[in-house]
């Protein structure tokens, strides 16, 4: 147990506390860590002095195009590619800018003195509205057409193509298939069956769930799933908007909250202590067999544990298994800023990553992305990934639709959750209309 711990506390600290999909939608500033790095690209000293940068600039005419987004886990890959572009490119450094933690508070402030930087990361949908006024259209670029059928909402606005999505990501109960083979147990695909597990689990001494409560937007993309859920979800967005639909008399709302409760049930003591880095650690020691994540938390456990066998499957909200999909989208957005003084090398650049042998190998192998455009397989050996590949594949699967959320709902709605669990639950009505109060709230603002 001793080496367990040591492992780690090592694996901690040498991750720091890198977030996800989480860290990185802010809405989110989530404790997942913050990571603010600038480094400008390595000028290569041999390289040629007659290449051109497709975007416009001569061979002699040196270029910084300024780089910003706020996911941290590709914080040392995004960093290679612009290195790599820059060998193909010599007269052209792409500056690199990551941030977790209040990014968005980062780019408004930017935004707002005029400092924009020439490619920058939203969440897509009404992210994009918020940050209308910067955005480049894009709908003439030769990446357009390749964009994935499921992804094109995400980068739209009135009509134009604005961004490059990064990738599909995805989220659900990430498991310990060796725990569940030696308890002979199959993937639950109904909140009964889940339930099953969590009793034949407890009765064997094994903790069902490891909980990382500590997390509000973690928390924010656990109430996803009673948005998003079944069909209509963007009408029922329109119907809380409107006036004329409530959160609080929603069956989906309420069956999102008996899911909370039984992960409360037969999840450790202390559910509010620990993160998604310390829970997912935890985990990977073999002290539970599931916890809520996504296909980001797996870099912690294979830090860990790197043999490991584990798997994501969709969370069961009701006793319908048709109603069990994942939760899988559009997992950030590259925009090109209307005051670039260099636009078109800063396009050249997002066609470049979709198009060339460099740029794909920066996408698919060393981020190891679920491809969000045409033409693109995944590569990566993430497991997690893996699985929800196949739940996107297969066509089951339900929106994030956290991005067309009010402005600070994905966090605040985290906290009103939080304040749930701390109370030791049980009054989901109370829960669920402050959550309708927090809408109307957020809404006008």
């Amino acid at each position: 147990m001793k080496r367990k711990m040591a492992l780690l506390m090592s694996a901690l600290l040498s991750l720091g506390m890198l977030a996800g999909c989480g860290a990185g939608n802010n809405q989110t500033g989530s404790d997942a860590g913050s990571v603010s790095e600038k480094e400008n690209s390595v000028q290569d000293s041999e390289a040629s002095g007659n290449s051109t940068a497709s975007g416009g600039a001569s061979a002699d005419e040196d270029v910084t195009i300024r780089w910003m987004q706020f996911q941290v886990e590709y914080t040392n890959q995004v960093k290679q590619m612009a290195k790599a572009y820059h060998e193909e490119h010599p007269n052209v450094t792409i500056e690199v800018e990551v941030i977790g933690d209040d990014y968005y508070d980062v780019l408004k402030t930017k935004a707002s003195s005029g400092d924009m930087p020439d490619v920058f990361m939203t969440a897509g949908y009404n992210e994009i509205v918020t940050y209308k006024d910067y955005v480049t259209d894009l709908s003439d670029q030769p990446f357009v057409d390749n964009i994935a059928d499921g992804a094109t909402a995400c980068v739209s606005l009135d009509g134009t193509v604005v961004g490059l999505p990064v990738q599909m990501s995805g989220n659900g109960i990430v498991y310990n298939k060796k725990i569940f083979a030696e308890n002979n147990l199959e993937v639950p695909t109904t909140i009964s069956e889940l339930e099953q597990v969590c009793k034949t689990l407890q009765a064997n001494g094994i903790t069902p769930f490891a909980n990382q409560f500590k997390d509000d937007w973690l928390l924010g993309q656990f109430i996803n799933y009673g948005f998003a859920g079944g069909d209509g979800a963007v009408g029922f967005i329109d119907g809380l908007n409107s006036g004329t639909a409530k959160i609080a008399d929603t069956q989906k709302m309420k069956d999102i909250m008996d899911v909370l409760d039984l992960m409360l049930e037969y999840g450790q003591d202390k559910p509010l202590d620990a993160g998604w880095n310390e829970a997912a650690a935890t985990f990977a020691l073999g002290e539970q067999a599931m916890i809520f994540e996504g296909i980001w938390a797996y870099d912690t456990i294979a830090e860990i544990a790197p043999d490991m066998e584990v798997g994501l499957f969709a969370l069961p909200t009701t006793d319908n298994a048709a109603d069990t999909k994942i939760a899988a989208d559009v997992n950030g957005v590259w925009h090109v800023s209307n005051t670039s003084a260099h636009p078109e090398i800063a396009k050249d650049i997002l066609n470049w990553m979709v198009s060339s042998e460099a740029g794909q190998d920066f996408l698919l192998k060393q981020c190891q992305i679920i491809p969000a455009m045409k033409g693109m397989d995944f590569q990566g050996s993430n497991p997690l990934s893996k699985d929800v590949s196949k739940y996107i594949e297969d066509g089951n699967t339900i929106l994030w639709s956290w991005p067309l959320w009010p402005d600070g709902y994905y966090n605040e709605s985290g906290k009103k959750l939080q304040d749930y669990i701390s109370k030791g639950a049980g009054d989901q009505g109370a829960t669920l209309n402050a959550l309708d109060d927090l809408w109307t709230n957020l809404k006008s603002e």
